[in-house]
C-alpha cells in the first residue's frame, strides 16, 4: 500500500523557531508585526464599542467577536456620532478629531489588506522583494500590480497600525474618565 504524501491534520512539531528557520528575516518580522498590531487595533475598537453600548465585557465581546473589522468601525462611528448629536459628552474631543481617528482606522485596514493579501516575489537578480497583487474585478478587469518594498517600509505600516491602536485607546480614555480597554496585550510581572 502506498504511503500518503500529505498530512490532513495540523500538528505542532515541537521544533523551536531557531531550529526550523535560524535567524529571523527582517521582511518576515515586519509582515508579522502588521498582523499582530492589527489584532491589537481590532481589540481596541471592540473595547470602545463595548463601552459605548454600556454593557458587560462578556456581552460586548460576544457581540463584537463575530463582527468584521469594517463592521466594528461602522458601529463605533455610529455610536460616537450619536454621542456627539445628543450632547452627552462632558469633555468631548472634537468631532473633527474623531473623524481623523476613523480615517486612521480605515487607513490601517487598507494598508494591512494591501500587504497581507498580496504575494511576494524574491528577485535575486535585482536584489529586491516586490509585493504582487492580482485582481479581476468587473469595473477594472484584470489588474496586475507590483511594487518593490523594503522591510523598513513594511515596518512603517506596522508602526502606523500600532499608533492607530494607541490613538483609539487614548481618544476614549480622554473622552470618558471611566473608560478602560478590556483586553490586555502586555502582561507585566
Amino acid at each position: 500500500m502506498l504511503e500518503k504524501l500529505y498530512w490532513k491534520e495540523f500538528k505542532y512539531t515541537g521544533t523551536s523557531f531557531e531550529e526550523a528557520v535560524g535567524e529571523a528575516a527582517s521582511l518576515n518580522d515586519a509582515v508579522g508585526r502588521i498582523a499582530m498590531n492589527f489584532s491589537v487595533l481590532e481589540d481596541e475598537v471592540s473595547s470602545a464599542i463595548t463601552y459605548l453600548l454600556q454593557t458587560t465585557p462578556t456581552k460586548g465581546l460576544l457581540i463584537t467577536g463575530e463582527m468584521s473589522y469594517r463592521a466594528k468601525i461602522n458601529v463605533m462611528a455610529s455610536l460616537m456620532r450619536t454621542e456627539y448629536q445628543t450632547g452627552t459628552l462632558t469633555e468631548p474631543i472634537s468631532e473633527e478629531d474623531f473623524n481623523d481617528l476613523l480615517y486612521m482606522c480605515q487607513k490601517a485596514e487598507e494598508l494591512r489588506n494591501k500587504l497581507l493579501h498580496s504575494s511576494w516575489i524574491f528577485d535575486h537578480a535585482k536584489k529586491e522583494v516586490r509585493r504582487r497583487k492580482l485582481s479581476a474585478k468587473m469595473k477594472n478587469g484584470f489588474v496586475h500590480q507590483e511594487e518593490p518594498l523594503k522591510p523598513g517600509q513594511i515596518l512603517d505600516v506596522a508602526d502606523y497600525i500600532s499608533y492607530t491602536a494607541v490613538s483609539v485607546d487614548e481618544y476614549f480614555t480622554h473622552t470618558y474618565a471611566d473608560y478602560k480597554s478590556l483586553l490586555a496585550h502586555v502582561v507585566y510581572a
